[in-house]
């Protein structure tokens, strides 16, 4: 059997499913990933499928790709799969609690079998979820629907398990990007520093794999139009303890209260990713203009903001020029918006990641923006009193804070650390999941309106721990949306309360932290209050049990003062 059938996938993701042990995943991945070093012809198809697929992806960062099956979709499938009503296939969703479990009990079961037995090989199975993906227009409902039916019934229990947890972007056996980086350098011999190289400048793991099994690593290029991760910043608490541990000369910029979002111009072509790395441009008709109007080819890391007179709006302006898909010059009036530029990565062929910042800020200061791409400036402060200052003229302007960066820093994609730090509030926001869902009483009454929320602890192998429950914050019709989103996610329905998968992202204020056995975090958020729904995050985004941690540790010292 060709080691390119996607059973062969799926037996080895139960095996790394199946064992904690960080290295022996590692080396089953790559077990694997070296079987495949010959099959397809030299195509390689199946190996860039299979490591996409691991790295919980189905088509590479920025391709624009998606395949947007909703859960309607995968039980109509089920239900015409097991010839069972959507309400019964409902009941035995709430019994398993997953749609990859769903799927292997009810083909298990299935009434309707294909008509001539095949394997589902891996390329094969890539090119349908990109049907899949294709599909478009009044239609494409019901096509998506005919393909994923074809598959299934064409599946195994335990390949219809995996297929739909890849549909879902739920692979979770355990498995991230990282883990398939070691892997890809394990499989072909090639040294881990290279691969991690190679993947800051292509973003594209399938590329990386492929470049690594040629021995051609070196040839790896920063590709305008593919979107990078994100440099992150850290978090500190006051102008003092910032002073105390750079002690030396900072760029200091103001802390906008937008969206990131990193924009590429190349050949002609502008794409806006957001940080979900999904391309916005169509949501900012008057940036994409302006930027198309210069003679340079670039990318930028920035900020998107509402922005009128000089000041910026709220951020719940912001949200409603997103997820348009057709913006009217009346909305572009109603709320404008500017691009605030500051950093550059890549500029007339030249990556530029590994130059210090003070170098990409002046390159970046000799393109001629226009309109309403604007340049709000930086300044270098050193004392606590500037830092202060500056926070004060950030604040009075209607922006958030002040992110201090270090004059030689390069920029590190995908990567949080000090190189880079914010100031926002005394006691900062905390960007959360939710977990769990209640019904709201009185007006709220049959609305899912009190919610249940939680940060990632990376020192218990990234689980989710609970912090906090808001059930202030939204409009009603928030409320409305957010219960119609909560109940298609639903993972378990206890009567009461839904428990749904993490992936609606909150920005939660709060007025301090305290310690509480109510949460399996031990923490919990005193008078929380929902400031934003971050829909342009996802839970990858959300903070950590170690920030959570800090800021506890921070609100604990000024008390004693």
């Amino acid at each position: 059997m060709p080691a390119s059938e996607f059973s062969h996938f799926v037996d080895m993701c139960e095996k790394v499913r199946q064992t904690a042990s960080k290295n022996a995943k590692v080396t089953a991945i790559a077990e694997y990933l070296i079987k495949l070093k010959d099959v397809d012809g030299g195509s390689d198809t199946s190996l860039a499928a299979a490591v996409l697929f691991m790295s919980g992806a189905i088509f590479p960062k920025g391709s624009g790709l998606a395949l947007n099956v909703g859960f309607n979709t995968v039980m109509r499938s089920l239900s015409e799969i097991a010839r069972l009503e959507p309400e019964e296939i409902q009941k035995i969703y709430l019994k398993h609690g997953d749609m990859g479990a769903l799927a292997e009990y009810v083909v298990s079961k299935r009434q309707q079998s294909p008509l001539v037995a095949q394997q589902l090989l891996l390329p094969d199975l890539h090119d349908q979820l990109r049907k899949i993906a294709d599909a478009a227009g009044s239609g494409a409902a019901e096509a998506k629907r005919k393909i994923l039916t074809g598959l299934l019934i064409n599946s195994s229990p335990l390949e219809a398990k995996y297929l739909i947890k890849i549909a879902a972007g739920e692979l979770r056996v355990g498995v991230v990007e990282g883990l398939v980086e070691l892997a890809i350098a394990k499989a072909f011999g090639r040294d881990v520093p290279s691969i991690r190289q190679a993947m800051l400048l292509s973003g594209d793991i399938a590329q990386v794999a492929l470049l690594a099994k040629k021995d051609a690593l070196s040839t790896a290029v920063m590709k305008p139009l593919a979107p990078l991760s994100f440099m992150l910043a850290d978090v500190m608490f006051s102008a003092e303890e910032i002073k105390q541990y750079y002690n030396k000369p900072l760029i200091c910029e103001f802390k906008y209260d937008g969206i990131r979002v990193q924009l590429h111009k190349f050949g002609g072509k502008v794409k806006m990713f957001s940080r979900k790395l999904e391309d916005v441009a169509s949501s900012f008709p008057e940036i994409v203009s302006a930027v198309s109007l210069l003679p340079s080819e670039f990318i930028l890391d920035g900020e998107v903001l509402a922005y009128r007179d000089g000041r910026p709006l709220h951020f719940q302006e912001l949200q409603k020029r997103l997820r348009r898909k057709i913006v009217t010059d009346r909305l572009m009036g109603e709320i404008p918006v500017v691009y605030v530029p500051y950093d550059i990565m890549y500029l007339d062929g030249q990556p530029l990641i590994d130059r210090p910042l003070t170098e990409r800020k002046k390159l970046l200061s000799q393109i001629r923006f226009k309109d309403p791409l604007i340049d709000l400036g930086y300044r270098v402060v050193s004392t606590a009193q500037e830092i202060t200052c500056a926070f004060k003229e950030s604040r009075d302007a209607g922006h958030e804070g002040l992110v201090v960066k270090e004059l030689e820093s390069e920029y590190h994609p995908g990567k949080r650390g000090r190189h880079w730090t914010k100031l926002k509030h005394e006691l900062d926001t905390v960007d959360a999941v939710i977990v769990i869902a209640e019904y709201g009483h009185g007006k709220r009454a049959g609305t899912l309106s009190d919610y249940t929320f939680a940060v990632r602890d990376e020192h218990d192998g990234g689980s989710l721990k609970t912090i906090g429950k808001a059930y202030s914050g939204l409009t009603d019709a928030e409320i409305a949306k957010m219960t119609d989103k909560l109940r298609s996610i639903t993972v378990r329905d206890e009567g009461y309360r839904l428990v749904v998968r993490p992936e609606i992202v909150l920005e939660v204020a709060f007025d301090s932290i305290q310690k509480s056995d109510r949460h399996n975090s031990g923490f919990a958020l005193r008078f929380p209050r929902i400031k934003y729904i971050r829909t342009d995050k996802t839970v990858r985004d959300i903070d950590t049990m170690e920030k959570v941690q800090r800021i506890y540790e921070h609100q604990s010292h000024l008390k004693s003062r």
